[in-house]
């Protein structure tokens, strides 16, 4: 190299000058980049499609409604009727024992999403009055809102749309048939306005603050941002936060969890994969790999059955999605695995 250059250039890897051929310039076609379509437009585009089947709900519940966000195509529906006294379940996801089931995009999880009702307080025909919350199942990817803000968990009284694996989801409450007109414009100007609770502060007119309300229904719906399962190793009690202990028996090993409420109220994932809590003290192969969820929602703790392949279940009773415990209930997880909920006097 001449001493007097600015610029040193060292040839690597066989490369020489001037004893090869000058080979003609390629040129290729550029990967074609795929935008996911706006909600609106998803939601028009299915709307021929969804509307008759929530029209047919004059009890309250949700409707859970996928599109592929870059096709539009109408990927599935779930109709939730709420209850009286109880709450009722959906898990979201790429196993085919989820309520709704989703096979055309590999990021989403087996087991993605938990979609949990919560129990009517009055019944009445007609009415869209119910309370629900979502939480992502510890998976690496979670769900955005439909503004792209990275979320584990919500929880909300009106419609909340998402973002989760290549599809757009719609959460709507049903029950009121007059919710869903004729024509997909006049359904989606009559959606409220998804106002985001974490945003109240800095700006009081919500989260779509340039959609015109003249015309629209005077409505809000209220959406929480929560937290959801913790990541495996966090801690499963805070300091002076013990709820409770959760008895594990199994085929041949049996242990105990500790759980505090806080953690209960987040999720906690009982199941044989390593993102589950307690997987060490699980030998039963029957189990799935995330089976079920604690959920401490208000004044009940709950198990969620989360798609499982051999379901949960009380004693001498049919597989359930949810189930409540009572006092010393003894819920069997698969085929020979038990668990027992005491609470800390």
């Amino acid at each position: 190299m001449d001493p007097s250059k600015t610029i040193g250039i060292d040839l690597w890897a066989g490369q020489a000058r001037g004893i090869h051929e000058n080979r003609q310039t390629c040129y290729g076609t550029a990967p074609r980049v795929v935008m996911p379509k706006p909600m609106r437009q998803l939601f028009i585009g299915a709307y021929e499609r969804f509307a008759p089947l929530c029209r047919e709900v004059d009890e309250p519940g949700l409707a859970l409604l996928a599109v592929d966000e870059y096709t539009g195509a109408p990927a599935g529906l779930v109709r939730l009727r709420a209850r009286f006294g109880r709450h009722v379940a959906a898990i979201v996801g790429r196993h085919d024992q989820c309520d709704l089931f989703l096979d055309k995009h590999s990021s989403l999880a087996l087991r993605h999403l938990a979609v949990v009702l919560d129990p009517v307080q009055s019944w009445s025909r007609g009415s869209t009055n119910v309370h629900y919350r979502i939480l992502d199942l510890r998976t690496d990817r979670g769900f955005t809102d439909e503004h792209g803000q990275q979320m584990r968990g919500l929880s909300a009284e009106g419609p909340a749309f998402m973002r989760c694996s290549g599809h757009a989801v719609f959460v709507m409450p049903v029950g009121d048939p007059s919710d869903w007109p004729e024509a997909a414009t006049d359904a989606w100007d009559m959606l409220p306005e998804r106002v985001y609770f974490d945003e109240l502060r800095g700006d009081p007119r919500g989260s779509m603050t340039n959609m015109p309300l003249e015309g629209k229904r005077q409505r809000k719906s209220m959406i929480f941002r929560t937290m959801g399962p913790r990541d495996t190793g966090m801690g499963l009690v805070d300091r002076g936060d013990l709820a409770g202990t959760l008895d594990i028996i199994g085929p041949s090993l049996r242990g105990q969890l500790s759980l505090g409420d806080r953690a209960l109220r987040d999720g906690v994932l009982i199941g044989r994969y390593a993102r589950c809590d307690g997987a060490a003290l699980l030998d039963d192969p029957s189990l799935s790999r995330v089976h079920a969820l604690l959920l401490h929602v208000e004044d009940t703790l709950l198990i969620v059955d989360t798609a499982s392949r051999n379901g949960t279940h009380l004693p001498g009773q049919r597989k359930a999605r949810v189930i409540a415990f009572d006092g010393d209930t003894e819920v069997h997880l698969g085929k020979q695995t038990r668990i027992r909920w005491r609470w800390t006097a």
